[in-house]
């Protein structure tokens, strides 16, 4: 009970600023409706030697740690029939499929998570362990590797769960900048591919868009930006874990930003290289003009994304061809990286693969973003044309998403031949002659994207 009517005014007054503030803050989130949202992240560096990842010139283990390694979650919905989805972004070569399939059963098993709303986004770092090659090794190689295998494993896991146990009212929003550090390194003459190097002009994707996590008092809780180009600043020269330009990245927007997580995603980056590259200062340069774009970003203007997350998941099955006969095989093996794969398989025992599953899964929020899910890696031509065919201002596109196996080439890099080419899923699938498979791989992604998206999403 209030001793006197006077205080009754300053409550009101109190109030009424109360309301004011919460008007405010829905003015600055664009008037974004509040749903479930939580973050975490957990250590993922392994502290004993292990072989490397992406760089066939290693052929031992690592020799120390320059730099750890991340594994970030973020967690949005899962209350009030907006079902939850889980981003997961781990600075890794390659998480081996089966291993992400074992994170997701068993958070599966402790909540409602469905596979198309569960997305692992490796940034493909080329400076840490080499879980897609433990297979072929044995001995003491295999054992650390299992090692570490069972620990990352753990580590996913947590880092999933801590995120949807942190989960509070928060906004989300958006936006679009630009970084300049990713160059094509396709090197060409007449037309045909000759080498690596950084050809200014040629093909690349600059984009950095950048989602915003907020909470209800629109304190930031994360941000996640997207970038397509390789994690290659540092070479296989370079024998020591670290998480190059990606990891770097996230630690400056981290210690600029107290209290917040840092997610990055990698985009159709798998014909860009950084540049320069060679050394740990390079990675923290280009970790620091990425880290500049956001806080410029983060000082502007927001677009507020619907929170009502859309998700679909249709894979592509791609066909393999009838493989050559042992005499032809034995005679072009040495030409063809499938070729000699396949040579491998048989050498072994076991029987030639019949199909290719790729993964392609779309993230719509309302009418105000669409985020691309591709698995591989997969060249600049797909996010370029996907844009010219799509509403670009409104689009995201993501690649090394849950399974990296190979190279997802466009038309342009199978006529120009050579590094991705001889890599790609096309060679793979017609064992070494990947311009002869028709239709082009990259029509059959393009239009299964555009199978996921809404009509009104696309290019008017």
């Amino acid at each position: 009970m209030f001793r006197t009517f006077a205080s009754r005014p300053l409550l009101v007054l109190g109030i009424a600023a109360g309301l004011l503030l919460c008007v405010r803050a829905d003015a600055q989130a664009g008037e974004a409706q509040l749903v479930p949202v939580g973050v975490a992240k957990v250590d993922i560096t392994p502290e004993q030697p292990v072989r490397m990842y992406g760089y066939a010139s290693r052929k031992t283990e690592s020799e120390g740690i320059a730099g750890r390694l991340k594994a970030k979650a973020l967690a949005i919905g899962g209350e009030k029939g907006n079902e939850l989805a889980v981003l997961l972004t781990v600075d890794c070569g390659a998480v081996p499929a089966d291993l992400r399939e074992k994170v997701f059963r068993r958070v599966q098993a402790q909540t409602s998570l469905k596979s198309e709303r569960f997305m692992l986004c490796n940034s493909h770092n080329h400076s840490g362990p080499d879980l897609k090659g433990m297979a072929s090794m044995s001995g003491g190689e295999h054992e650390h590797l299992s090692t570490y295998a069972k620990l990352l494993t753990d580590r996913l896991e947590k880092v999933v769960l801590d995120a949807v146990a942190a989960r509070r009212p928060g906004r989300l929003s958006w936006t679009q900048g630009s970084v300049g550090f990713a160059a094509n390194r396709r090197v060409l003459k007449g037309g045909k591919w000759t080498g690596f190097g950084a050809v200014p002009g040629a093909p690349a994707d600059h984009g950095l868009p950048l989602l915003r996590v907020a909470d209800a008092s629109d304190r930031l809780m994360a941000v996640v930006v997207n970038y397509a180009c390789h994690c290659t600043t540092l070479r296989g020269n370079f024998k020591q874990i670290h998480g190059d330009w990606a990891a770097c990245a996230q630690e400056y927007i981290e210690a600029e930003h107290p209290g917040a997580v840092a997610l990055v995603t990698i985009g159709c980056g798998a014909d860009s290289d950084p540049c320069p590259h060679g050394t740990v200062e390079f990675c923290k340069q280009h970790g620091r003009a990425l880290a500049d774009e956001v806080k410029r970003l983060l000082e502007g203007e927001f677009k507020a994304v619907d929170a009502t997350l859309v998700a679909h998941s249709r894979p592509l099955v791609v066909a393999y061809r009838q493989p050559p006969s042992l005499e032809e095989l034995g005679e072009r093996a040495g030409r063809s990286w499938a070729l000699e794969s396949l040579k491998g398989q048989i050498e072994r025992g076991e029987k030639p693969p019949t199909a290719r599953t790729l993964q392609i899964a779309t993230w719509v929020f309302g009418d105000d973003l669409a985020m691309v899910f591709l698995s591989d890696e997969v060249v600049v031509d797909y996010a370029l044309r996907m844009k010219r065919e799509t509403d670009a201002t409104r689009l995201w596109i993501n690649a090394y998403t849950d399974d990296v196996s190979c190279y997802i080439a466009s038309k342009r890099v199978l006529k120009e031949g050579g590094y991705e080419a001889r890599n790609s899923l096309s060679s793979m699938i017609s064992y070494g002659a990947p311009e002869s498979v028709q239709p082009p791989i990259e029509d059959r992604i393009v239009e299964r994207v555009r199978s996921l998206l809404p009509a009104d999403f696309m290019a008017k």
